[in-house]
């Protein structure tokens, strides 16, 4: 059984200034770009047997969460029915996708500094780190899902200005979508923007400082796994930047990373 809701609105609202995640959003996209049109989201039953290569679920009571995590549930808006509605209506587990909103190119105008530079200077921090850990719960809508994931930081590549991170330290990111057991029932939430990053992975993040509670924002083009002698970028805007480049060496483009962080974010 498959059904298709047009939603409003999604946006990405994170603790501090909208404008500068909006920036950040979209800094590694070779264009300026504005939405134009609406996301649409896809709501499906599957069978618990067609589970299989999911991210893991996690066991949840609703109500039950942490304050970090109560703060971060307030950051992702998205409309459409709450997940408990819809699993009311139908019997089986249930998956819901949020698409892309349609995007209106516009010319470029004067010089422009590369991709991945720009992404570096709009980032508040930029770390290469394993991902140990992760538990999700639902959005304060209840329509949705986010996940928090706890970061093990191997380099810094570029330093948060206002709360600078320790060496080896374990950080906080939290990003847009995820799994959750609620009642006996599987709910997954998933991004077309933000392929789900592996826990036990490491990766490359381009974060977002949230002040409320210290953990960072992450986003799909801004995350990037670095699976041998390869970088996969969890996004589709990164993922098409990184094969226009010709850097899919991870190594390579680990360098390229560290040398946009050494150089200066006035210039062009």
């Amino acid at each position: 059984m498959r059904m298709k809701l047009e939603k409003c609105e999604s946006l990405v609202s994170a603790i501090g200034n909208t404008k500068k995640i909006v920036l950040v959003l979209f800094a590694v996209i070779a264009v300026i770009a504005v939405s134009v049109a609406t996301a649409v989201a896809t709501f499906q039953v599957q069978s618990q047997k067609d589970a299989k290569g999911q991210e893991q679920a996690t066991v949840i009571q609703e109500g039950q969460m942490t304050e970090k995590q109560r703060q971060h549930s307030t950051l992702f808006k998205h409309s459409g029915p709450k997940l408990r509605d819809i699993a009311a209506r139908q019997n089986g587990d249930v998956e819901v996708e949020e698409g892309l909103g349609l995007m209106m190119r516009l010319p470029a105008t004067g010089p422009q500094r590369p991709v991945f530079h720009s992404a570096v200077c709009n980032a508040d921090a930029v770390v290469i780190g394993i991902l140990n850990d992760k538990s999700s719960q639902l959005t304060d809508g209840k329509n949705f899902v986010f996940t928090d994931y706890q970061i093990t930081v191997e380099e810094i590549i570029k330093d948060n200005a206002v709360a600078p991170i320790p060496t080896a330290s374990v950080i906080t990111g939290t990003r847009d979508g995820g799994a959750i057991e609620l009642n006996n029932r599987i709910f997954w939430a998933k991004r077309e923007d933000f392929d789900p990053p592996v826990v036990g992975q490491r990766y490359l993040l381009f974060l977002r400082f949230l002040p409320a509670t210290g953990a960072y924002l992450m986003y799909g083009n801004g995350s990037f796994q670095l699976a041998a002698q390869r970088v996969l970028a969890l996004g589709p805007a990164s993922r098409d930047e990184v094969r226009r480049g010709g850097v899919e060496d991870s190594l390579a483009f680990l360098n390229q990373i560290r040398t946009y962080a050494g150089k200066d974010c006035q210039r062009k």
